[in-house]
């Protein structure tokens, strides 16, 4: 099963551009995930500037939130000119924020808050980071919840390859199959089955789904919520449930699964703009591949 490129770009994304590492850990990407953010770091690269790798970016993303660390040094380069340049290029005020590490005095602060916020107008925060990175993961939580980075999802799906699988006993029958999984959430998941599709009700509940998630195991019950024909064939969505007959995943494999979804989802997204990087040194960029299937 291919996953392709107008898939991946779906939904809002956040992209933090060189961010500080010290101060927002990359495992803070994982948590946002879980909180319903998408949320990516493109850190600086020997091969490829990261001018041009905003560049892609702003090319292939057209929902998208785009935080600037202005505190990275870059030699003969300055970073008022380069986002005044940027915004005024692509339109997009509306979709820039700048983050940099606290200053010492209130002056020096107020300096940034006008340059960025007033002279060039960007609209999604001039964001001052504590020098303590626990601070700074609700500090970054509150920022994105103010710019509304959730865009429309509650939760974020994941889409699957071919090495996501699922089995189940449903009667007598042993139902398995793999690459008919499409996605999976932290809250549902969806198949498509060939053909007239099986043979569930709506609302009915499964027992005992195992999932291969690219090596990752685990096992929930969940019930049908949806289905619909799609092409000749059928797609279910199904919602998980826990031993408590509630909607959602028991505590301890949710909290497992969160980074191995956030594994998915980016390395889908990761390996779409890098096969994209490798075109920055044409003259544009004519043709968007398809993501590779793992």
């Amino acid at each position: 099963m291919g996953i392709s490129v107008s898939d991946i770009v779906m939904g809002r994304k956040t992209f933090f551009i060189l961010p500080d590492t010290s101060l927002m850990p990359t495992s803070y990407l994982e948590d946002y995930f879980a909180l319903g953010y998408e949320c990516y770091y493109i850190e600086n690269d020997k091969r490829v500037k990261f001018q041009k790798k905003v560049d892609v970016i702003l090319s292939l993303f057209k929902d998208l939130i785009l935080f600037f660390n202005v505190d990275f040094t870059i030699p003969d380069f300055e970073w008022s000119e380069y986002i005044q340049n940027l915004v005024i290029e692509h339109k997009i005020q509306d979709s820039v924020g700048i983050l940099y590490t606290k200053r010492a005095t209130k002056e020096d602060k107020a300096r940034i808050e006008k340059k960025y916020l007033y002279e060039l107008g960007v609209r999604c925060g001039c964001t001052q980071l504590e020098y303590q990175k626990k601070q700074n993961f609700e500090l970054i939580a509150k920022l994105l919840f103010a710019n509304q980075a959730q865009g429309r999802r509650k939760t974020i799906r994941a889409l699957c390859s071919a090495a996501c699988t699922y089995s189940v006993t449903y009667g007598s029958h042993q139902i398995s199959a793999a690459g008919v999984l499409q996605d999976i959430s932290l809250s549902h998941f969806t198949i498509l089955s060939p053909g007239s599709g099986l043979e569930i009700k709506l609302y009915e509940k499964l027992k005992d789904i195992h999932f291969n998630i690219r090596g990752f195991l685990f096992r929930s019950d969940a019930v049908l919520v949806m289905e619909r024909p799609v092409n000749g064939d059928m797609l279910y969505v199904f919602a998980f449930i826990n031993s408590n007959g509630t909607t959602g995943l028991e505590a301890r494999t949710r909290s497992l699964l969160i980074p191995a979804l956030y594994k998915l989802l980016s390395s889908n997204c990761t390996a779409l703009l890098e096969q994209l990087y490798v075109k920055v040194d044409e003259e544009e960029i004519t043709e968007l591949p398809e993501a590779d299937d793992e």
